[in-house]
């Protein structure tokens, strides 16, 4: 139900204004551009120094001295020191992304921009998340191997038929998948404009017992706001709104959410049922002392459809409600979730993939690029030209599920799945590895 944006590395990130996307690939060897980046690279050691002339005032007036160096040692107790630097993409003379290969076998995303003016001061740059320096797909099924716990990973190529795997980890193994399950959400509203039985454009009040908890925005809205289901389906997708989640399971309706997942290649949709909305997935299990969750847990999904009828658990949640116990360590991820494979999860956005092909202004197709608001990652459009992520976590359970069409037009799936019911997740070390498995798919193709 969180957002993955939120990984614990993003407080090792220096940023300033003016960072560019990935560019055309990168072109040349040497100069003003190369220099920075190394200069830039020895940031990371045990005790940073630099040039008088590297960082521009503009960059220090937002990241200081003292939090670069602290960031500067953290990555280099995490990765060790820098011994190459490979560039990856440029973006003109003065910008551009590179790789800083460090001595314990890690990779560290840098994008770097200078001022176009002499001394071509840093005026910009973003340390991404440390990844295992992986040189193929297999090598990528061993780390997920490598994670403990419980994992379901693959990647797919698709396009007529089923998807046709690639390389894959128990892909079979159904487990909780935090707030990827909004895909079926989102396949559900894709079923019913299709079938003319609802419009992007229909506006739906907000509610008051729609509120739930963050991820998202919509639950500070005021009651009663005017919300179209077209902007319920992005904000649900691209920031994760839990609220808006729980307006278009309502609006749509549970059983017909429930029958979607089947429709969208879930092997085991009966494990999900019912469909809990967020609200009462929070009230269950992380509101009060878990004697709600207790009493769900066992029973089957007739029992659990009488107990959420007899007593509906519904918005809106205070947030000094919620159980700060209970958030700090898996709570019952392994029986009250939302579950699904990683095979499961390739179908389904292949599933989304063909259900919205069609011209660019049609409903469904808008409804598909709702995947494609926000990345997740950082992945270059050099390797792939259209991205669509849904991912999501709580402690004990993380994943990340991708839709990504290559430069040459090839589609893939990709879903990774990590559980441990007793432990929380390193999700920064999970992230990263994902990453980095794109790229090889990306530059081994």
């Amino acid at each position: 139900m969180r957002a993955l944006w939120t990984l614990g590395l993003l407080a090792l990130v220096a940023v300033a204004a003016g960072m560019p996307a990935h560019g055309a690939p990168y072109g040349g060897a040497g100069g003003i551009l190369d220099r920075r980046a190394r200069e830039v690279a020895d940031l990371i050691s045990e005790a940073p120094t630099w040039p008088d002339d590297l960082l521009a005032a503009s960059f220090t007036a937002q990241v200081k001295p003292g939090q670069l160096r602290t960031i500067g040692m953290q990555y280099f107790a995490q990765c060790g020191a820098v011994v190459e630097v490979q560039p990856t993409s440029a973006k003109g003379e003065h910008s551009g992304t590179f790789d800083l290969i460090t001595s314990r076998g890690m990779v560290v995303p840098l994008t770097l921009t200078l001022s176009e003016t002499p001394p071509h001061e840093v005026v910009g740059l973003l340390f991404g998340l440390p990844s295992p320096m992986l040189k193929s797909l297999d090598e990528a099924v061993a780390a997920m191997r490598a994670l403990g716990g419980q994992v379901s990973f693959g990647v797919w190529s698709l396009g007529e038929g089923p998807p046709k795997p690639v390389a894959t980890l128990d892909p079979d193994r159904s487990l909780a998948i935090g707030s990827a399950f909004k895909l079926h959400v989102l396949g559900a509203l894709i079923e019913q404009v299709k079938a003319g039985q609802r419009s992007i454009a229909d506006v739906v009040p907000l509610l008051p017992q729609y509120k739930s908890l963050p991820s998202g925005q919509m639950q500070e809205w005021p009651d009663a706001s005017p919300v179209t289901l077209a902007t319920a389906a992005n904000l649900m997708i691209s920031v994760s709104d839990n609220t808006a989640t729980d307006l278009l399971i309502t609006t749509l309706g549970r059983e017909r959410v429930e029958a979607a997942m089947g429709a969208m290649g879930v092997a085991d949709p009966a494990r999900t049922t019912p469909f809990l909305t967020t609200a009462e997935m929070f009230l269950l299990k992380f509101v009060g002392d878990g004697a709600r969750a207790r009493e769900y847990a066992p029973l089957d999904a007739a029992g659990r459809r009488a107990y959420l009828a007899k007593s509906p658990l519904v918005g809106p949640i205070s947030t000094d409600a919620l159980n700060a116990g209970a958030l700090a360590q898996p709570m019952m991820v392994d029986s009250i979730e939302w579950f699904a494979s990683a095979s499961d999860l390739a179908r389904t956005v292949d599933w989304i993939r063909v259900q919205t092909e069609g011209d660019a202004a049609s409903a469904p197709m808008q409804l598909r690029n709702a995947l494609a608001i926000n990345r997740g990652l950082a992945i270059s459009p050099t390797q792939f030209r259209w991205v669509g992520f849904k991912g999501g976590s709580e402690p004990g359970a993380i994943n990340m599920t991708y839709l990504l069409q290559s430069a040459d037009g090839t589609w893939y799936a990709l879903a990774a799945t990590w559980n441990d019911p007793t432990r929380s997740l390193d999700e920064g070390k999970f992230a990263a590895l994902v990453q980095r498995t794109i790229y090889v798919l990306g530059t081994n193709r």
